[in-house]
């Protein structure tokens, strides 16, 4: 697929303009944004992001028996001395088979904080970093009639993205649903949008009003 950056030419160096297409993967207008806003992505936000998020998903709800939970080992198993034998005070002990685990797991908490400036970064970079790499595309408004993943299926050939994160401008049922039995793709309103999302797919399409809703936060879009 042809690189997204080496459409985006313009006569000012502080501007860049992204082409808009249609689901048939014709261009139907544009979208200007400052150059600043694709400026080289921070890998070391990126990184502590991704940790960062990965790290909130986690449950936390492992658990292993310690001397005082495990069944059983009330009784000294031999006496102390004149066995011939190693003492031992209870079958439970952590040596034994079925006793106790020593430094086991317990339920935890593993998140952790992360500022907002650097999860705003994060953003910034997770699409910059899509845009370096020729994987970002700005898609017209994209409606479905009816549940078709038929449909779905045209337009992932068509715009030849896959895998693939299709960022909404707001929650749409039909074309969610369209895509939801497709492997490997999301569909996500602008809202719910963060990095981490952007990351893990290939390819990142946004509709026009999702990109510049997106930009318009970082006050980088350039309003006709």
């Amino acid at each position: 697929m042809e690189s997204v950056s080496k459409n985006s030419v313009s006569k000012n160096p502080d501007v860049v303009s992204l082409d808009v297409s249609d689901v048939s993967g014709r261009k139907v207008g544009e979208v200007k944004v400052k150059s600043s806003f694709f400026s080289p992505p921070n890998k070391n936000i990126l990184w502590y992001y991704v940790k960062w998020y990965l790290a909130g998903q986690r449950l936390g709800t492992h658990d292993t028996k310690t001397r005082s939970t495990v069944r059983g080992g009330g009784r000294k198993p031999w006496p102390q001395k004149h066995t011939g034998r190693a003492r031992q005070g209870s079958i439970r002990n952590p040596h034994w088979v079925g006793g106790a685990r020593a430094h086991g797991p317990h339920p935890r908490d593993y998140s952790y904080k992360m500022n907002k400036k650097e999860k705003k970064e994060a953003l910034r970079s997770s699409i910059s970093a899509k845009f370096h790499e020729g994987k970002l595309k700005i898609l017209d408004n994209i409606n479905l009639d009816s549940t078709r993943t038929k449909r779905a299926l045209e337009i992932i050939r068509t715009l030849e993205t896959y895998p693939f994160i299709l960022i909404t401008e707001g929650s749409k049922k039909d074309v969610f649903l369209s895509f939801k039995n497709i492997p490997l793709s999301k569909v996500i309103p602008v809202d719910e949008l963060n990095a981490y999302h952007i990351l893990r797919y290939e390819f990142a399409l946004f509709e026009k009003g999702a990109f510049t809703t997106i930009a318009r936060r970082f006050g980088a879009l350039i309003e006709r």
